[in-house]
């Protein structure tokens, strides 16, 4: 059995930065969330010890938005997983996958700094796309 679930306490992490852009000041707000996969592995059989294992990977996701409208608002491109496993069936104990994502924090907000670092230059340029549009 497969399912996805998403984990709550990773999306508290945020960041934002000041740009000046043409003499405007905006921020930009990345907030990081994850996407959970699990798959129960193994097999629970009668009169035996349970071999189930529940596998789950972490899909780091990073979502944009500016505070002066939604225009560039946009998930930015990750591939950063965490990953691991608990014992028995996925649909067990779905907290306990929360948990330790929750304990990962750390991971999960250095990535989102660096994210965010590697999107500085995109953002300038999409700002000067879109100004540029606008005065045609």
């Amino acid at each position: 059995m497969s399912f996805s679930l998403i984990a709550l306490a990773a999306a508290a992490a945020t960041h934002t930065v000041q740009i000046e852009h043409r003499g405007m000041q905006m921020d930009a707000i990345y907030s990081a969330r994850t996407e959970i996969q699990t798959r129960t592995v193994g097999a629970a059989t009668p009169n035996r010890a349970d071999g189930q294992r529940c596998r789950w990977t972490a899909t780091l996701v990073v979502d944009r938005k500016l505070t002066h409208g939604p225009a560039l608002a946009r998930i930015l491109p990750s591939d950063h997983k965490l990953s691991g496993s608990q014992p028995g069936a996925c649909t067990r104990d779905r907290s306990a996958i929360e948990r330790e994502v929750a304990r990962r924090d750390d991971a999960v907000r250095d990535h989102l700094l660096a994210v965010a670092a590697r999107d500085q230059a995109p953002l300038l340029a999409e700002l000067d796309a879109i100004r540029n549009l606008a005065s045609n």
